[in-house]
């Protein structure tokens, strides 16, 4: 769960203040709650399509604007999840080739997204305002 999450980093910052290291988030999709427990930035999929939203989120948190921050981090919640847990790699290619990357073919095992499944993913970039 992200509970656990949040709490695993918190503790991984804790446990290594003293020590030349940092600790990364490890999704977009709970990088804001990750800046606040210390985290130093993060690896996120998302930046894949999203990679100026993923560090203007960096850029705000760190100049502690928090209210910008958790506006653009709601944001990015949904197109997080789709990339990621929802669609995984179909879907992370697709959501590139629609903001001018080159994503590529999906290859096996992995199949391509299907019509139903492309247009669950668009609307999760476009009721955001993403697309």
């Amino acid at each position: 769960s992200i509970f656990y999450q949040i709490t695993r980093l918190g503790l991984l910052v804790h446990k290594t203040q003293n020590e030349d290291f940092q600790v990364l988030a490890g999704s977009a999709g709970f990088l804001l709650a990750s800046y606040i427990v210390g985290a130093t930035g993060g690896v996120c999929a998302l930046a894949n399509v999203l990679g100026s939203a993923v560090c203007q989120l960096d850029n705000l948190s760190h100049c502690g604007n928090w209210d910008e921050a958790r506006e653009l981090q709601h944001r990015l919640i949904e197109p997080n999840i789709a990339v990621t847990r929802k669609f995984g790699v179909p879907g992370l290619k697709q959501a590139m080739e629609w903001f001018g990357y080159k994503g590529g073919f999906c290859r096996a095992p992995l199949l391509p997204l299907t019509e139903i499944q492309l247009m669950e993913l668009r609307h999760d970039f476009t009721s955001n305002g993403w697309l």
